[in-house]
């Protein structure tokens, strides 16, 4: 069974003011099998939300990567919570 430990996450804090506030990426360790690695979630808007990684259509964007039950939980919420601390992080050096 997956748990947080499994999961590696780096957050990169975007420019201030802009509408993606950081960018995720996100590595998934599956034991003697490997890790699955996947680039490019997305922190929008405010309150935050993740966004996952996604390609433009000729009309709208699609998801390149779908999670689904407690791996996604566990996902975003590992990026919701490094955000916040790099959020953090980042205040505390421009002070």
């Amino acid at each position: 069974m997956m748990t947080t430990e499994d999961i590696s996450v780096e957050v990169r804090l975007a420019k201030p003011n802009a509408p993606t506030k950081a960018f995720a990426d996100v590595t998934l360790a599956l034991g003697e099998a490997g890790t699955v690695s996947m680039y490019g979630f997305s922190v929008v808007g405010e309150p935050p939300r993740v966004v996952p990684p996604a390609r433009k259509g000729k009309q709208q964007y699609f998801d390149t990567v779908l999670l689904t039950g407690k791996v996604k939980t566990m996902v975003y919420t590992l990026i919701g919570m490094h955000y916040k601390k790099a959020k953090a992080d980042s205040t505390k050096e421009s002070e």
